[in-house]
């Protein structure tokens, strides 16, 4: 697991957004999505439900953002 990932993750969950995501990042929208792709491949699961062009993150994602939070707010 790389840092971006986790980072990219987390800055998805706190907004909801695909391009603030990537802005905060410096990254297109299209690498968070790529980014978040890889860590769901890294892990076995998928971290959020996806409607239709929304993402919500499901109860696997709830827990990995409870693990890697404390870590990334240092």
């Amino acid at each position: 697991m790389h840092f971006l990932n986790l980072k990219v993750f987390c800055d998805l969950v706190e907004t909801g957004s695909f391009s603030v995501a990537a802005d905060r990042n410096h990254i297109t929208q299209s690498a968070v999505s790529q980014q978040i792709k890889l860590l769901e491949e890294q892990i076995g699961f998928a971290l959020f439900d996806r409607r239709g062009r929304r993402v919500v993150l499901n109860p696997a994602g709830a827990a990995l953002l409870r693990a890697v939070e404390p870590a990334l707010g240092q």
